[in-house]
């Protein structure tokens, strides 16, 4: 447990800077909060043996789950708009520059963000809810006033689609 607490103490400052800049809607309460939450999901998923090996530094780790308890929150919150980080062309690799997940885009990644912002909007925000936030057909139903699962699903199938023919035509190009 003692482990824990340095690892807790080790990154805090530092996940403190870094959500007040990404999350500057946030209170530093609630970002003391996320943080302090990440490292008990991160110490729970390694008791019940979730979590065996990581591809990742455990800083890296830690902030995504820290992170990502701050983008629930503000979805929870908010419940009108994802956001608007994840709509500017390129956010989400900054987003895993910030976190320090990748040392490089590669030649796919920068394709990849730059065709995710051809998409339409509504588009971009059922990838994002489903991929990024790992909400489920029936939680993006709900949360974007669809009125059946199965429109959601075709909607994404479509979307993943069209994303597809986007790459497609850019790496013929």
């Amino acid at each position: 447990m003692e482990v824990f607490d340095q690892l807790y103490r080790l990154y805090r400052n530092d996940f403190i800077i870094k959500a007040k800049y990404r999350f500057n809607t946030s209170s530093e309460a609630d970002i003391v909060d996320a943080w302090q939450d990440a490292v008990i999901s991160f110490y729970d998923q390694i008791k019940s043996g979730k979590l065996q090996t990581l591809s990742c530094t455990i800083k890296s780790f830690l902030f995504l789950i820290g992170f990502r308890i701050l983008i629930k929150s503000y979805h929870y919150n908010s419940r009108h708009e994802t956001i608007d980080s994840f709509a500017s062309e390129h956010e989400n690799l900054k987003y895993a520059y910030d976190m320090e997940l990748l040392s490089e885009p590669n030649e796919n990644q920068v394709l990849l963000s730059k065709k995710i912002v051809e998409l339409p909007e509504q588009s971009r925000r059922m990838l994002i809810l489903r991929y990024v936030d790992g909400k489920s057909i029936a939680e993006i139903k709900n949360e974007m006033n669809y009125q059946s699962e199965n429109a959601i699903s075709v909607n994404l199938s479509r979307t993943l689609k069209k994303l597809k023919e986007l790459i497609e035509q850019a790496r013929k190009i």
